[in-house]
């Protein structure tokens, strides 16, 4: 374990008090990565129902990744933070770090991290998930610490304006709404659509896809807080849906991503599924902005995206930690899993996180 960096250093829960802070700290460090008026939005919104949010986070798994932020303060001062997320029982995700400039080479984000992993992956068995932009020198850090590159992922990024000039619209048979009885038919899409390596990584469940009444309450009372509205299409041939093509417009901010998911022998209607949604956001929304991600596994997802005038414009590894029972290194899964726990300046167990150092 590092040892600790600064005398006076605390690892906190964030409270209300801390989001006007952590906002400007979030600003700074990834204005360039990240949709930050999106982000900002979040914030103020979480701030704004702190008390409502807070108390639901024990009963819905996107509340509680809401509030699972970590400050890092030194004399009280905040100079960092890191959130995850848990994707399910048994996988963390390690969504931000950050930490202020003036704090940055000197250790810090080592120390936060062998906690993180220590206090919570570890103890508790979580393989550990996360991102880190090609280029950026975390990622030798991150091998150093466990962590294997899985593969990579490119954003793309289309500015509608009004010299855009919409694509042609492709004839789809049997292009539809979904409806909301066949939710559960997607998770067999996905199964049939992602390679078996990379379901190994992120494990999704069939409740993900088919969501319990009291779940799509809260994301509908999320959505409305967000001014967000999410729309999902598919492709039925065949007699079975064969491609998903899911629509989130953050219209506020004149925000919109892309999620497309296509069964291996209908890639091609790839394109004619982005030329739709292009049309459907110009059409229902106006100028803005359009992003999606995708693997690199395949050029023709790319080809597909660049002749409808989409840019790359990041690219990222998916790097995966096990967890503790599957590495070499380990012993047994504990027997007793033990919860994330604030570390104070007294304290000097340990837990973990990923993103910006």
């Amino acid at each position: 374990m590092p040892e600790k960096p600064f005398e006076d250093l605390t690892i906190e829960k964030v409270r209300r008090d801390d989001l006007g802070k952590l906002e400007k700290l979030f600003t700074s460090a990834f204005a360039d990565e990240v949709d930050i008026e999106q982000v900002k939005r979040r914030i103020r919104r979480t701030r704004q129902f702190y008390y409502i949010l807070n108390p639901l986070s024990k009963f819905s798994l996107w509340v509680k990744n809401h509030f699972n932020i970590y400050v890092i303060k030194i004399s009280g001062e905040l100079v960092g933070f890191v959130q995850v997320s848990y994707i399910n029982s048994t996988q963390m995700h390690i969504d931000y770090i950050a930490f202020s400039k003036e704090y940055r080479g000197q250790g810090l984000g080592q120390w936060v991290l062998a906690i993180l992993f220590s206090q919570v992956a570890d103890a508790n068995n979580y393989d550990v998930i996360l991102e880190v932009r090609v280029g950026n020198r975390a990622y030798n850090f991150y091998k150093r610490l466990g962590f294997r590159e899985m593969t990579e992922i490119l954003h793309y990024e289309l500015r509608l304006d009004p010299a855009f000039i919409l694509p042609q619209v492709v004839d789809l048979p049997g292009f539809r709404k979904l409806a909301m009885l066949e939710r559960g038919k997607l998770y067999h899409l996905y199964l049939e659509s992602v390679p078996i390596t990379l379901r190994r990584v992120i494990r999704r469940t069939y409740g993900e896809f088919s969501p319990s009444m009291m779940v799509r309450h809260l994301e509908w009372a999320k959505n409305y807080l967000m001014r967000k509205q999410k729309q999902d299409y598919v492709v039925e041939q065949d007699g079975k849906i064969v491609a998903w093509l899911n629509v989130n417009s953050y219209f506020k901010v004149k925000s919109h991503v892309i999620s497309l998911t296509i069964h291996p022998d209908y890639e091609s209607l790839r394109q004619g599924l982005l030329s739709k949604a292009v049309h459907l956001i110009a059409e229902n929304y106006g100028p803005g902005v359009i992003s999606t991600t995708i693997y690199s596994d395949d050029p023709g997802k790319q080809v597909a995206l660049e002749r409808l005038g989409f840019s790359k414009d990041l690219a990222y590894y998916l790097m995966f930690r096990p967890a503790a029972a599957k590495r070499n290194d380990s012993g047994k899964s504990p027997s007793h899993p033990t919860k994330p726990l604030p570390v104070s300046s007294r304290q000097c167990k340990k837990r973990r996180y990923g993103g910006k150092d």
